[in-house]
């Protein structure tokens, strides 16, 4: 990164508080590495810190809920009861701020919307091409208010249901931290939240390709409808499993829970977002607990944990409002 441009000035740039050959400057560093992971980094900082300055009560929140969304990954699961105090910040969504793409001064600047949803709610969401995503609980996601004339590209961290509107000569690209689902006019569901260990795609009609990275390079999947795809951040694994496109249900489909092969820590974060109900791995011998699981009859939190525990010899116990999770 070029040392001159730092994560304050590109803040001062999107504020408005830079003179003109200042904000140029910007301007050209961004319209040259906005795919960069740093510049990535960069705005996806600026979006923390305008949330913590429209609240200065709720930094401590709001610094627990970055944690959660992937600076932190232990397997124990102790900040549930701290997403809660954030959520009336995150709530304030969605939001919009300009950032220059390019240096030609007729060329208008980009509006950059972001929407975040609160923990046991879900919310939909319409792209200026008629793109239609269904966002499960604690999720995020980051789109222009127009798209480039080449390529239709949003950023998101957790689980949506995409319903891409086609267009050949516009590919639609989500990007999530280091992984890229590349979409050719589709309908899929794609799970890849920060603390979560498995990223997954299920493909119920079209055709995408997941690229992750692999060794020291990059490997691209392409998916053809019924495939379900995980990803495994921790050992660069890359599973291929198949469904029935017409059974398979996520949580758009009446709140459903579908678990194939998915670690107990993945399980339990999961159905902390969608329940809003804080679960805590007591025993990380568990932590990495592997299930397949089906929930797809409105089954509550109660029933779902119970199953669970019956399948993987394990315990459950309440104190106050938190559930936690024990080897038996």
């Amino acid at each position: 990164m070029n040392n001159a441009i730092t994560p304050q000035t590109i803040q001062d740039y999107l504020k408005g508080r830079l003179t003109g050959p200042e904000q140029a400057r910007v301007q050209e560093y961004l319209a040259t590495h906005m795919e960069d992971p740093e510049v990535q980094k960069l705005l996806d900082s600026w979006f923390d810190d305008c949330r913590q300055e429209s609240d200065a009560s709720g930094r401590e929140a709001l610094r627990a809920t970055r944690e959660r969304l992937g600076i932190s990954r232990k397997p124990v699961r102790l900040t549930g009861w701290l997403v809660a105090a954030a959520v009336v910040l995150l709530m304030a969504l969605p939001f919009t701020f300009r950032a220059g793409y390019n240096t030609h001064p007729e060329t208008a600047p980009v509006a950059w919307n972001e929407v975040t949803v609160p923990i046991a709610e879900t919310r939909e969401v319409t792209l200026p091409d008629g793109t239609v995503l269904t966002l499960n609980a604690g999720s995020r996601v980051t789109w222009p208010d127009s798209f480039q004339a080449d390529k239709r590209e949003i950023f998101l961290d957790g689980e949506v249901l995409a319903q891409v509107a086609k267009n050949p000569e516009k590919p639609f690209i989500i990007h999530s931290g280091d992984i890229k689902v590349s979409v050719y006019g589709t309908i899929f569901d794609f799970k890849s939240y920060r603390d979560a260990s498995v990223v997954e795609v299920m493909l119920r009609e079209g055709s995408v390709g997941l690229d992750v990275p692999a060794g020291e390079g990059r490997r691209e999947v392409r998916l053809t409808p019924g495939d379900v795809i995980q990803y495994n951040r921790e050992g660069g694994d890359v599973t291929l499993s198949r469904v029935s496109p017409e059974d398979f249900k996520t949580f758009a489909d009446d709140r459903s829970f579908s678990f194939i092969n998915i670690p107990l820590k993945d399980i339990a974060a999961n159905l902390e977002r969608s329940f809003g109900t804080p679960i805590v791995i007591a025993d990380e011998r568990i932590a990495n607990q592997r299930f397949l699981a089906f929930f797809t009859n409105g089954e509550s939190l109660d029933t779902i944990l119970k199953l669970l525990a019956r399948n993987g010899n394990l315990r459950i116990s309440r104190s106050g409002s938190m559930v936690y999770l024990h080897r038996k």
